[in-house]
């Protein structure tokens, strides 16, 4: 009793010291840079970033201190460093230990051994959370200190790499465990949307692609083993990938810890390469690998490699014929009629964790629960429309064309009561809002991707995505 006494008055104690440091153009500390030349940070303190450009020098920043909070406040603080770097590593080094980073922009990492990041981590455990990094030569690089647990959430990752293969979206070093979920990583340059040599890799419901010009080389790269689980994401190999397989695992030599062990259960994997495709390459040597569940559109070669179990996976060559909502814009949502639906098989634990998918991706870089109310679990990535919540019932009503388009794209709801369509762009700004009318005016808008909220009488609310081209 004394001694948890003890502990809670630690805790008081050490919450009363802790300071919130606040940073902005109009802040005593005018810049993440000024902040950290005023070396004032400290175990379990909190930086505050208030939303701006903050240009080269300014943005630049070493966190020295375990136990931060550092987040963006009011929008996406946005630090554009255009190849300026510090400590030659890129724009914020993290030497502190259990590091969180939440609604942060990242963009220009370059230094002379083309290995600049967004965010470097020289310490261990980090925790990144609805940040987006681009143009960088790596989004996020860690170092290889074998503790530690990294959680990526709700993260962006686009156009990163040198162009050499050696930097990626992000690369993840030899540590305990990773996290990446909910997260949207593509067009990384020649190198991987996502890499990784944790020793345990939890890797679900994520949107991995290429899409039309992406030329990743794979979308995720697991080089030296350990377990990984690879579970309700949508993956997507592009016309353009130099690279002819989609998920790498063990190829660099098997030299992480025992268990050597993957699980690569109800994905969604599209192949638009034509050249070739092999969806899955494994080494050998593995301790298990299991296939399951999986849709498998565009055809190629499944697996290369020893495979414990390949079962109840859906293969089509012809990816017109798999159901999916809008194939035109990466939507991977099966409808009623797809040959998914019931294709699956209820999968046993493994090591404490479940698979069976209890979530499913929600663009951009969001989620919803997927519930399996049919005879058995779909296969691939969502359950269909059909099976699943009102609102994806009342999405397959609605009708918008021309999808992709150039400008304005027609509504028609089918008896839908609607009271207000809203649009945003990808990162989540509000673009327009109005109530209901049969159009959308996109023409004054740049080329790209877009959500269309529609809000309906009854309180339900629709997401569609748009593609102005």
């Amino acid at each position: 009793m004394k001694q948890a006494l003890l502990v809670i008055l630690y805790l008081i104690s050490y919450s009363a010291w802790a300071t919130v440091h606040h940073v902005g153009p109009t802040r005593s500390h005018i810049s993440p840079n000024a902040l950290y030349l005023a070396d004032l940070v400290e175990q379990g303190d909190t930086i505050d970033i208030d939303q701006a450009e903050y240009f080269g020098e300014a943005a630049l920043a070493v966190w020295d201190a375990d136990d931060l909070l550092i987040r963006g406040m009011g929008g996406q603080p946005h630090l554009v460093v255009d190849g300026q770097y510090i400590r030659g590593k890129g724009i914020w080094v993290l030497v502190g230990d259990n590091i969180r980073v939440e609604n942060i922009e990242f963009s220009g990492a370059r230094v002379p051994d083309l290995n600049g990041a967004g965010i470097r981590l020289d310490g261990s455990g980090l925790t990144v959370r609805h940040c987006y990094f681009h143009h960088c030569e790596n989004g996020i690089l860690t170092n290889n200190t074998g503790a530690g647990h990294i959680l990526i959430e709700h993260c962006e990752f686009a156009d990163n790499g040198a162009g050499d293969g050696q930097s990626h979206n992000v690369y993840v070093g030899r540590v305990a465990q990773l996290t990446f979920q909910y997260n949207y990583s593509h067009h990384a340059v020649i190198g991987h949307n996502l890499k990784s040599r944790a020793q345990e890799n939890l890797i679900w419901y994520n949107r991995i692609m290429d899409e039309e010009t992406g030329n990743s080389s794979r979308l995720i790269d697991l080089p030296s083993g350990g377990l990984a689980i690879v579970m309700g994401n949508i993956l997507m190999q592009g016309p353009d990938a130099p690279n002819n397989n989609l998920i790498g695992y063990g190829l660099e030599g098997l030299t992480n810890a025992a268990p050597h062990e993957i699980y690569i259960v109800n994905n969604t994997l599209v192949n638009e390469r034509q050249a070739s495709c092999l969806f899955v390459s494994l080494e050998a040597g593995l301790d298990s690998a299991y296939i399951t569940n999986n849709v498998f559109a565009g055809g190629g070669e499944l697996v290369r490699g020893p495979v414990t179990e390949i079962s109840h996976n859906l293969e089509e060559d012809d990816i017109s014929q798999l159901g999916f909502v809008d194939e035109m814009i990466y939507d991977y949502d099966i409808n009623s009629a797809s040959p998914a639906v019931d294709y699956g098989a209820t999968q046993d634990s493994v090591r404490g964790y479940s698979l069976t998918p209890e979530m499913r991706y929600v663009h951009p870089m969001s989620f919803d629960d997927r519930s399996t109310r049919g005879s058995s679990i779909d296969a691939g990535a969502y359950e269909s429309e059909s099976t699943v919540s009102s609102s994806h019932v009342s999405s397959a009503h609605l009708l918008l064309y021309p999808n992709p388009t150039h400008g304005v794209i027609k509504v028609n709801t089918r008896g839908l009561a609607v009271e207000q369509i809203t649009t945003y762009d990808m990162h989540g700004a509000q673009v327009a809002a109005r109530y209901y009318i049969d159009t959308v005016d996109l023409q004054a808008l740049p080329s790209g991707i877009y959500l269309l909220e529609i809000l309906l009488t009854d309180g339900t609310r629709i997401m569609r995505k748009l593609l102005k081209k």
